[in-house]
Parts: structure tokens; sequence; C-alpha cells
């Protein structure tokens, strides 16, 4: 591969490549340097490698974000609570995680995989969006074992501390071991001691009902108050102000969160992951989808329009977007304008 450093002009303030190439599809930015050819070795792996195989791995992968960053979250200010170390953690911090764990996940994973991330999200593509009904069981099984491998990396971590608390609890409050407040309750998830399962529906139900209309609000093309660099946070943003309001009363939120967590504390810490509290590991698992279909329901059938105008699309799909806004009754000197092409065009956004 061809040395890079000399293509160069730092006077200028030439940049080399890497993240800086980003500046490339800005008017007026620093240059870079000229994007090296691809080694062939990769070229080929690329052409040979099978698609369903690749948008799997980036669910997994994507996934392995959320939930890592979270449970990591989650076991510290565990930890460091029973330690009574102060500090290291609380709610907000376990909402802050978790809520750039989705915006890292879907980052990582949306162009290649689309980031469903949640086997209900996944449904609701299929429903909604015309995703095809034969990836489904391939995406949510790539998710739950994201998922799965998540939490047994973030219990390995902390697998000295845990197995200290885990032996003190054992012998003074055998039953705390199964709750939020227990070990099992970082890599599971449990509800509160004496929280009614009707009300834990209910939190859990209107939490995925409001979720879903979030997303499926970033994810409209036609809405002007979200651009395409944002979405990733927006979507982190609505987990956090669940987790940080909500999770006190229980909420899952994500299957590929809530039964991959539950097998790895299984396999660690016995069946008592599931019977402890086998009412709300079943509610856990299933409220999300019925929940997820309506939120997105109601988005799609009562929030959106196909004939308003598509304010939100990458550049390089500027001539689609012409056409399709045409169709939509829009004139040729409107359909092609986008948050994008409008920057990448003139340097600056256009007032109208």
């Amino acid at each position: 591969m061809q040395a890079q450093r000399g293509h160069l002009d730092r006077a200028n303030g030439d940049l080399e490549v890497g993240a800086a190439d980003l500046l490339q599809q800005r008017p007026n930015a620093h240059h870079s340097a000229p994007v090296p050819s691809p080694p062939t070795w990769l070229v080929r792996w690329e052409r040979k490698r099978p698609t369903l195989l690749m948008e799997c791995l980036a669910e997994a992968i994507g996934v392995f974000f959320y939930v890592f960053s979270g449970v990591g979250a989650t076991a510290t200010f565990f930890v460091t609570s029973a330690a009574k170390e102060e500090g290291y953690g609380s709610l907000l911090t376990v909402g802050l995680a978790y809520a750039f764990g989705i915006a890292f996940a879907i980052i990582v994973a949306a162009p290649t995989s689309g980031g469903h991330l949640s086997p209900s999200f996944t449904v609701c593509f299929t429903i909604y969006k015309g995703f095809p009904l034969r990836k489904a069981p391939f995406y949510i099984l790539s998710q739950l074992l994201g998922g799965f491998v998540a939490v047994l990396c973030a219990y390995g971590i902390f697998n000295q501390q845990f197995k200290e608390i885990y032996a003190a609890l054992e012998v003074a409050a055998p039953a705390q071991i199964y709750s939020p407040s227990g070990p099992a309750g970082v890599l599971a998830l449990f509800p509160a001691p004496g929280q009614e399962l009707r009300w834990a529906f209910l939190n859990e139900f209107i939490a995925n009902i409001f979720l879903s209309i979030l997303v499926f609000s970033v994810l409209d093309l036609c809405n002007f108050f979200v651009s395409i660099p944002t979405a990733p946070f927006t979507i982190g943003l609505g987990y956090f102000v669940i987790i940080v309001g909500f999770s006190v009363n229980s909420v899952a939120l994500n299957v590929a969160r809530d039964i991959p967590g539950r097998f790895a504390c299984a396999a660690i810490y016995g069946s008592k992951c599931f019977t402890a509290s086998s009412g709300y590991t079943a509610l856990a698992a299933l409220t999300t989808f019925p929940a997820s279909i309506i939120g997105a329901g109601i988005q799609q059938l009562f929030l959106s329009d196909s004939a308003r105008m598509i304010v939100n699309a990458p550049p390089s799909m500027a001539d689609h977007v012409s056409i399709a806004n045409e169709q939509r009754g829009f004139s040729s000197a409107t359909r092609a304008l986008t948050r994008e092409s409008v920057w990448r065009d003139n340097g600056s956004p256009v007032k109208q």
C-alpha cells in the first residue's frame, strides 16, 4: 500500500487518512490525503462474504455494544454501592451508559444491517417497512447472541467482586441475590420486592409504546426536526428518559437485553434466575412485542404521511429523493432539498 505522507501539504492544513475523511464531504474544508486503494485480499473477501452473515454479525455486535455498556454501568453501581464507595455510579450513569450504548450500536450496525437491535423492532420493520420475513429469525437469533455474550463479558470483568458479594448475601440474605439489589439482578431483570405485576406490566407496556413511537418518528424521512447524524443520539435519549424515569418500577424495553441476560444469569446462578419471579420473566419477555407493534402502528397510521416532502436523506440519494418528491407534487426547485445536500452544495444552511 502506498504511503500517504508524501501527498500532504501540511502548510495548507492537509489531514491524514482516517476520521478526517469525513471532512471531504464538506465544502471549503481542509483536504485529506487521497484514500488508498484497499488491499487485494480485502477486496476478494468482500466479494465472497455472505451478505446475511454480515448483517447478522452487525446485529450481534450492535446489541453487544448496547448491552455491554448498560450492564457494565449497572455492575459498577452495584459493586461500589456494596463496598460503600461513592462517586462511581448512580441511576443517572446507568441511564447514560444505555443511551450512549444504543447510539454507538446504531452507528456501528446500521450501515450494514439497518440497526434493528431489538427483536420487537425487527417484527415492526417486517410489518410496517417490508423487511423480509425470511431474515427476521436470523436477525433475532443474532440479537439474542450478542446480548448473551455482552452479559457474560461484563460478568467476567466483575467476577471477583460478584463472588465476594454473592458469598456474603448467601449467608445474610439469600433472597436478595435474585432481586434488583443482588448480583443476579445485574445480569437479569427482576421486579422490586413486593411489586405487583399488573403495575409492572403497565410500566413496560407504556414505555415500549413511547419508545416505538419515538423510534419510528426519528426514522421518518419527512421529519424535519431530526437529521441523520442526530438520529442515533435522539433514540438513545429516548432510552435514557425511560430508564431514569421508570426503571425503579421495573422495565426491560428490549428482549435482546432481557432474555440473554436471564440465560447468562442461569448459567452462573442457576434456575432461580427464571423461577424467582416467573410471572415477571414472561412479562418482560413478551410485553415488548405487542406494545412496540402498537406504538409503531400509531406513528405509521396517524403521525406520518407519505405525501409530505422528504427532507432527510443522504447526498447519495439526492436523485431518488428528487423523483420521489416530484411524484408527491413538489416543484423541481424544492424537490431535491435535503439538509445534507444543502450543506454540501452551499456550505451553510439555506433559509426559505
